[in-house]
Formats: structure tokens, C-alpha cells, sequence
């Protein structure tokens, strides 16, 4: 009977039968000289700024104790209970910061700024890792279980295999980076320029005084803001000399925030939603297209003399504020749309710029490091297969 023979470029028992075949083994290189034909391993390994909120849950079992900080008893019409919801039990920490923690006896929530907490600032902050450290770290101090990644198991969703695991889910992430204009004045510029900016589909909004811009405000799976950090830390420094002088250096630097929040819907499309099958590149990947925003500002003014007549002239009516969408044609608005986007221009948004002086001026916002002064704790420990 005749058997068709299985061939593998792992076991390299192809040559074998395909004696003939000149060159095969290129067709099949051996694992380890080109890895990318492997499929890559999920990472926790954060390599692109830092983790602001954090809020994930896990379902131990019973027999933990109850922590909340009361409850919501819903009723039907008929008087009877139809659930219990336990509200979140604030865990108060120094400098007037708080996360918090819920627990029913069987399942722990915990929702906060994990790189805010028991700190007087956050403009730096932790890593993906070191964030569950710290989360698992206060639980083990309020005699909760830590969160860990469980096993994996195959189920089945309209007829395709998906992975799931036993351990926490994530419902939201916050990851944030900071960059440097140069100056407090190169800042106030370019966050004026960035309030005629569009990212992807999101709706833009300005508030706090055009101190803040951002992008998809009331979005069930992703919202992204830039921001003023310096006159955040002003707001609540109470005279603080720490962070007054924090604040000097954000100014002297001229620090922009960029941040995405990452919820529920968005981090299941991305794959993100277990913790154990966590994939840090894939939030980075999505992180670096959402910030492209911000590079647009990196064209001199001097370059629009080169734009076609008909171009240059819908960038002047968007400038001076005329309403393109009626004053253009659909198909016409949508071709100088696409040109002017390269020169940081959305005409699809309203134009809400300060007027640069006329000659070259170039914002080009730069990575940033902490000053030498700065108080970031260090955080350590992988333990059992737990962050703690």
C-alpha cells in the first residue's frame, strides 16, 4: 500500500527524499539561522515608554476574603434581588494617591495608576513587568492572592480553535511616552498646531486650555491624548519645591505627553486580553502607528511654496478658517486632503493655529530622559512564575 511520505524542515528529513532536488535545503533553512519563519513568542518586555493605568482581574476560587468598600443590591419590580454589585475598596497611598481593589470571595479586581501610586509624580514610570510587580505586591499587603498567567487551553469560537487562559485578564492598559520640544514656548506651538490634527478616524478635542489635545474621546476600544506636563504638576504641587522644580525642567524641555488607552475591546482584537498570552509588541506596534500624529509637525513652512497653485490655495482657505467641506467638491476635498497630509495638514479638521512668524520655524519633538535629580524606585523580582 502505497504511503505518502511526511517531510519536516525541523527533523531535515527532506534530503532524503528529494535526492534529486538541487538546493532544497535553502528552501528549508534550519531553525535558528532564520528564525523568522517561526511563528515569534508573545512578550511582556515593554521597550517603548511606560505603563500609566492598569486594571486587571482574576477568579481564584472561594474562601478569600470579601473587600469592598459597600455594595449596589438591585431589585425587580416584585422586590426581588436580582444581583449584587460590590463597589471598589480605595487603597490610600502617600502623596494623596489611591488604587483600587474589589474582591467577592472568589474574584480580584484591581483598577488604578499603578505608576502614580505612593508617588509624587509619574512623569516617568513603569514598565509592563514592573507594574504587575507592583500590583502584586500591594495585593500579597491586603491578603489577596497576586495575579498570575495560569494554563493555557484551546476553545472553540464559531468553528476556529482560540486560545485562553486560566489566570488574569487585562480590561485596560494605559501606555505613555514622553517627548521634548525644546522649549515651553516650541510646546504651547506645537499643541496648537496638533488641534488641527487628525488621528486615523478618532474625533480630535482640545480642553484645559489647548494644554490638551486628543483623539477619540468616548471610544469603546481606543483613546489617545498629548498633553502639557508641566502645568499638570503645577495644578496639584501645592508649593512642593520637588515637584515646582520638576515642573521648571518640564518647561525648560518643553516635555509632550503622548498617551493611549488601551480598553477591553481593543485589547481583545489585539490579543492582548490574558495575561498569560500578553503580547507587549503588539500594544507597541499599535503605540508607534497611533503617535505618528505627532511627526507630522516636522515640515518647514517654507516647503508649502512648492505645492501646486490649486493645492496651496485650499491650504490658505484652511488656514483662514473657511469650511473646505462646502467651499470644495466631495472628490476634490478628499484629493487635496491626501496631498496637504504629508505636510502635517488635515483640512478635515478645523484649523486652530497660532500663526508661526514668517520665516522657517521647525518643532520636531525628541526622546527625553530624567533629570539627574528625579526619584524613580526600582522595582525587582520574578518569583514561581508570579510578579511579585
Amino acid at each position: 500500500m502505497p504511503v505518502t511520505p511526511v517531510i519536516s524542515p525541523v527533523d531535515r528529513n527532506f534530503e532524503d527524499h528529494f535526492p534529486d532536488v538541487p538546493g532544497v535545503a535553502r528552501l528549508f533553512p534550519k531553525p535558528g539561522h532564520h528564525p523568522d519563519w517561526l511563528p515569534r513568542q508573545a512578550t511582556k518586555t515593554q521597550l517603548v515608554g511606560f505603563v500609566d493605568w492598569l486594571s486587571i482581574y482574576q477568579r481564584h476560587g472561594s474562601g478569600l476574603p470579601v473587600l469592598s468598600d459597600g455594595a449596589f443590591v438591585r431589585f425587580d419590580a416584585d422586590g426581588q434581588q436580582l444581583d449584587t454589585k460590590l463597589c471598589r475598596y480605595p487603597v490610600r497611598g502617600s502623596y494623596e494617591t489611591a488604587i483600587f481593589l474589589r474582591c467577592d470571595g472568589e474574584t480580584v479586581w484591581f483598577d488604578g495608576n499603578v505608576s502614580k501610586f505612593s508617588r509624587p509624580d509619574n512623569v516617568f514610570g513603569f514598565t509592563f513587568r514592573e507594574a504587575l510587580i507592583k500590583v502584586n505586591r500591594i495585593l500579597l499587603e491586603n491578603h489577596l492572592p497576586p495575579f498570575s498567567e495560569g494554563q493555557r487551553f484551546i476553545t472553540n469560537l464559531r468553528g476556529n480553535p482560540r486560545s485562553e487562559w486560566t489566570g488574569a485578564v487585562i480590561t485596560r492598559v494605559d501606555i505613555t511616552q514622553n517627548f521634548s520640544a525644546g522649549s515651553k514656548e516650541d510646546a504651547s506651538y506645537f499643541m496648537a498646531w496638533l488641534q488641527g490634527q487628525q488621528a486615523s478616524r478618532l474625533k480630535t478635542g482640545t480642553y484645559a486650555d489647548g494644554e490638551t489635545v486628543d483623539f477619540g474621546r468616548g471610544s469603546q476600544r481606543v483613546y489617545s491624548k498629548a498633553y502639557l506636563k508641566a502645568s499638570e504638576i503645577r495644578k496639584r504641587s501645592g508649593g512642593d519645591p520637588y515637584l515646582e522644580r520638576l515642573a521648571d525642567w518640564c518647561d525648560s524641555v518643553g516635555l509632550i505627553r503622548f498617551e493611549t488607552t488601551y480598553k477591553s475591546n481593543q485589547l481583545r482584537y489585539l490579543g492582548c486580553r490574558f495575561l498569560g498570552g500578553f503580547d507587549m509588541k503588539q500594544l507597541e506596534i499599535d503605540f508607534e502607528e497611533r503617535k505618528e500624529v505627532l511627526s507630522r509637525g516636522s515640515v518647514e513652512l517654507e516647503d508649502f511654496s512648492q505645492l501646486p497653485k490649486h493645492i496651496l490655495g485650499t491650504y490658505r482657505m484652511w488656514l483662514a478658517g473657511d469650511d473646505l467641506s462646502t467651499a470644495l467638491k466631495r472628490t476634490q476635498f478628499y484629493v487635496h486632503r491626501k496631498a496637504l497630509l504629508p505636510y502635517g495638514v488635515d483640512i478635515a479638521v478645523k484649523s486652530n493655529v497660532k500663526q508661526f512668524p514668517q520665516k522657517t520655524r521647525v518643532i520636531k519633538l525628541g526622546p527625553v530622559s530624567p533629570p539627574d535629580f528625579y526619584e524613580l524606585p526600582k522595582l525587582e523580582g520574578l518569583k514561581n512564575g508570579t510578579y511579585c
